[in-house]
Formats: structure tokens, sequence, C-alpha cells
């Protein structure tokens, strides 16, 4: 028997390898991308920025980002505490790196609620973020200071900027409208107040074509949105806009008694008066200016009230200033000087300095002629006063005076002093009267009336006591039977009664016997005997021959 051959084991050919295995590429390629980002993100890395906020408000480092036009075009790396403020640092795209100019503008977009109205209602749901608009310069920079409120007129609005001056500094918002005629033009833009000369000034923005409403003649005046004016002819109301009503606003035009003018000069600050009545009565005009020295208390009298001639307003008070009084108090002068400005202007002349050396040559011819100024009050409510111009009988003339080199203009008193004279005249007239005399006058007056009234009174109780006796309440009674035996009566007499034939009847025949007895009654007015002598038949008449 054979034995069973064992197969031998084949034994394993170890080969050596020299390459890397293709695991290990995966790491390489993914060094090899990363260190690609690095290297595009830092050569395409935009610039970096430094914006200057008041506050944190709505700013989170690496979260807000930085858009303009509605585009993302960075983020807020960190935000950090300077001084009063914050510094925001701030990576942008390098797409925007030729905008960053050093007049472009950056704010926080977060809800507001202001006089400019609503806005930023979109960032309740995607959060606030800072808005950058480019400027027109063409320096660039890095460093800014940001907008604490979002600008009330866009970048590039065409239009025009003016510089408005106001003593009052409540009077006008930021956002609040600018009018002509009611309808909105424009908005304030910014308001800032001049310490040294103690006024506000107020950046105000007209847009295009609106702007080319400006000339040289425009005045500005707040308004508020409700002018109530009463007048002789009636009572007047204009209601503006539902904003104005609110808030107020400034409207523009040109006065109805000034040409248009030529274009307007952005240079210099214009006027904010208070309303439109104003624009008329504290106009500037070239002036001839004169003293009038006043015997009259001038308390109500302020500047800017107007000086009148029969109603017609030619000028203005000017000045009512102790440097004025320094010589009377010095002096035994008990007038009072105030400065007045007559203004040609005011009465159609040119507003030019001909017209005031032809007015103060008229003024010279119209005081000899008996024009005087006197205080008359313009209100009784307030007591506010005015300066009247009129003509007055004179006994004397007028003698030409100076007062530190103006002309004074001469005055008499006014219409409160002369009534308030006229009021003592009648108390001194009455305490020079008799008075016991006249007390007693008065009493036996008195003392006769009440005599009057006691009979009076005694009369009118002997007619009470007659119509209230028994006899007197019994007369209605016998009179109401009277007319209803009356009214039976006159019944009896109806043409269908017989009581009205029988009537009838015998008023025919007493006219048939009226009718007989005729010739007798004739026969009697002949010859009123003939019932007693028989009359003699008369023959007849015989015709006589020739």
């Amino acid at each position: 028997m054979s034995e069973t051959q064992v197969p031998q084991p084949m034994m394993a050919e170890i080969k050596t390898h020299n390459r890397i295995s293709k695991v290990w590429l995966i790491p390489f390629l993914a060094l090899a991308i990363a260190s690609w980002m690095v290297i595009d993100t830092y050569v395409n890395r935009g610039p970096a920025i430094t914006i200057t906020f008041e506050t944190a408000e709505g700013l989170v480092a690496g979260k807000t980002r930085v858009k303009t036009l509605d585009v993302d075009i960075g983020f807020v790396k960190d935000v950090r505490l300077q001084g009063n403020g914050v510094i925001a640092h701030i990576q942008l795209d390098q797409q925007v790196a030729d905008m960053l100019t050093e007049d472009a503008n950056f704010w926080v977009v977060k809800p507001r609620i202001g006089s400019g109205g609503i806005s930023g209602l979109g960032t309740l749901m995607s959060g606030s973020y800072i808005e950058f608009v480019p400027g027109n310069s063409s320096e660039l920079s890095t460093t800014y200071t940001g907008l604490e409120q979002e600008p009330i007129t866009g970048f590039g609005v065409p239009g025009t900027r003016l510089d408005l001056v106001s003593e009052q500094g409540n009077s006008l918002s930021i956002g609040e409208p600018v009018l002509y005629r009611g309808f909105e033009v424009g908005r304030v833009e910014k308001s800032t107040f001049d310490i040294e000369n103690r006024r506000v000034h107020y950046q105000i923005f007209v847009k295009s074509p609106y702007s080319e409403l400006l000339t040289e003649n425009t005045y500005f005046w707040n308004s508020s949105g409700v002018d109530f004016n009463a007048t002789t002819q009636g009572i007047k109301v204009n209601v503006g806009s539902l904003e104005s009503i609110i808030s107020g606003g400034v409207t523009f035009d040109v006065p109805i008694d000034l040409p248009l003018g030529n274009a307007i000069n952005t240079a210099r600050a214009h006027i904010l008066y208070p309303d439109a009545d104003s624009v008329y009565e504290r106009r500037q005009y070239q002036a001839k200016e004169f003293i009038v020295m006043f015997e009259d208390s001038i308390r109500g009298l302020d500047v800017g009230a107007p000086v009148e001639y029969r109603g017609i307003r030619v000028g203005t008070v000017a000045k009512i200033d102790s440097t004025l009084t320094m010589d009377i108090l010095a002096s035994n002068e008990q007038r009072i000087p105030v400065l007045i400005k007559f203004e040609p202007a005011r009465l159609g002349l040119p507003d030019e300095q001909t017209s005031v050396d032809l007015i103060a040559q008229y003024i010279d011819k119209w005081t000899e002629q008996g024009l005087r100024a006197t205080l008359k009050s313009g209100s009784l409510l307030t007591g506010s006063l005015f300066v009247d111009l009129d003509y007055y009988t004179l006994d004397s003339q007028h003698q030409v005076e100076t007062y530190q080199s103006w002309p004074v203009m001469p005055s008499m008193a006014g219409s409160l002093a002369q009534i308030e004279e006229k009021v003592f005249d009648i108390l001194d007239k009455f305490s020079s009267m008799p008075i016991e005399v006249t007390v007693d006058n008065i009493n036996q007056m008195l003392a006769s009336a009440n005599s009057t009234m006691i009979g009076l009174n005694e009369a009118v109780a002997d007619v009470k006591a007659l119509i209230n006796a028994q006899e007197t309440q019994a007369i209605p009674e016998s009179v109401n039977k009277t007319l209803s035996q009356l009214s039976k009566t006159l019944e009896s007499y109806n043409h269908q009664a017989p009581v009205y034939g029988e009537l009838e009847q015998s008023l025919s025949q007493f006219q048939q016997l009226m009718r007989d007895i005729q010739p007798l009654i004739k026969e009697l007015n002949n010859k009123p005997n003939a019932l007693i002598f028989k009359g003699q038949v008369d023959e007849d008449p015989q015709p006589k021959g020739k």
C-alpha cells in the first residue's frame, strides 16, 4: 500500500513598494485648496476702514453687514470704545476700493420714527446694517465719522441748498417740509445753533426743478399749517397739508409788491420770518430815520410796531433804547425819544436812495402844514401801541429840531392822553357841582315819587275791589242773556216767518197811503187853510184880441 503524499505549503512572495499611497493625496489636495483660498483671499481682500459712531446701537461684530444699493459689500469685524463714542472696524470687498472717497457717508439703518417719516422697517426682520453712499471727491480715505441718522435728501438728488437764519430755536425740526403755495418742494435737512450770535441756522433743500422758483426777492417764513385771519371783509382760514398742520414747515414765495428778480444767491443766509404777515411788516427797506419826542407813556410800544398814516403803513418803529434817553436823564427834557423809519417803498416808490431823499423833502413840507405823530392803541386786548401820522390844526408854527444828528418829527398828545385829560376835566366839573343841593332835590323827587306810587297802589286796590264785586261779576251773565234774546228776536224776522209777511204787507199799504195823500199834502203846502175854507174855482182864462 502506497503512502499518501502531503502537499507542501506555498510560500508568500514578498515585494517591496517604493511609491506613496493614493490615500495621502486627499490631505495634500485639501491643503492645496486651503492655501489657494488663503492666498486668493489675501490678494483679493478689500480695504479695511474705521468708522466712528456715538453709540454702538445696531452694531454686532461679525454679524452686522455693510451694504450699498442693497448689495452686500462687507461686514463689521470689531467694535471698540474710543473716547466718548465707539469705533467700528469694517472689512470691505475689493469692488468698492475705488469708491471710498473722503466725502463718502456711512450710517446705521434701523427702525426710526421722526418728523421726517418712518424708515428702516425692513430691518425688523433682517437686523440693522450700515448703509454706504460714495461721494464725489477724488481723494480716498480709510477713516470716517458715521452719520447718526439717515440723510433727509438722498445723495445725488439735483436741487439747491440754502441757509436760513431765525431767532426762534423751536420753530422747525429736521425733516419738516419746505412748501411753495402749499405744494411740497423740499425738506429741512439740518439745524445748528450759533452761540455767539444766538441765532438758529437751518439748512433746507429744494428739489429740482422747483429750485428755479428761488430768486433774490424770495422770502421764507414759518408756516403752522393753519392761517387764521380776521379782517373787515370777514374771517379767513387757510389750512395747509396734514403734515404741516401737525409739525409745521417752511414756506417761501415772492411778495406781491416785488418783481421776481434774478437767480438766488446761495452764498448768503436768508431770514426766516415767523409768519407771512411778518414778511411785509418786518421786511428791510431803505428808509429815512426820524426821532419823535413823545410826552405820553410809551408802555405798549415795541420795536417793529407800525408807523401809519390814516391806516396806511408807511414805516416802522426802529429803536426804543436807553441809549436814546441818556441825554434826557441828564437834562430837563421830559419827553421820551423814539426812533422811527419812514420807508418810501411801502408807498409804492422804488426801494432806493433817491426815493428816501425825495420823501425827506416832502416830510419837511408836511410838518409845516401840520403833520404830527401821535401814539394810538392798536389792540385793546394786548395794549399794544403804534405811531400814527396825521394833520392837525395848530396855533403855532413848527420849530425845526434835531436830536443826536437825527431830525425831530413833531408830535402831539395821543388819543389816550386826550381821553385821560377829558376824564379829569369831567371829574373836576363833577367835584365843583353843588352836591348837597343836588342831593336834597333828588330826595324831594324821590319823596314825591313815593307818594305818587302810594296813590297809584290805592287806585289799583279800588279797581281790584270793583272787579271782585258780585254785581260786576254778574254783568257778563246779563250781557249773555240779552244777546241770546236779541238773537231769537232776529230769527223771527226771517223772510219765511209769518211776521216777515205781515211786515211786508204793512209796508206795501203804507206806501199806497203815502201815494194817495200826496195831493192833499201838496194842497196844504200851497194853501194851509184849505181844510177849513173851501176854495172858489177860478174861471177858465179867455184869450184877448188885438
